[in-house]
């Protein structure tokens, strides 16, 4: 299977790490505000950190096979488009 050059591309995967990073904040901000031992604190934005940045990296993967699919799709179209342009060509 052929994949393109942003299907190799690492920087998605950083950015829904980051991203999970920052929905983690307010998590750990909140169980503070509940005077919850420190253990407690770790584990629930941990939780909280590991739960969405499964999610978004699930949803980034499932967002490049999608554009890549697109992409190969649309490759075949212009190349088989572009066949008939020059078989019609070649009968005028």
């Amino acid at each position: 299977m052929n994949h393109c050059k942003d299907c190799r591309a690492l920087w998605p995967f950083g950015f829904a790490l980051a991203l999970a990073a920052i929905l983690a904040f307010p998590a750990w901000a909140t169980f503070n505000l509940m005077a919850l031992d420190v253990a407690a604190q770790i584990g629930g934005s941990a939780l909280v950190f590991c739960v969405s940045a499964v999610g978004l990296m699930l949803y980034v993967r499932w967002c490049i096979r999608r554009n890549c699919a697109l992409r190969r799709m649309l490759t075949e179209q212009r190349a088989r488009a572009g066949a008939s342009q020059a078989a019609f060509t070649q009968q005028a």
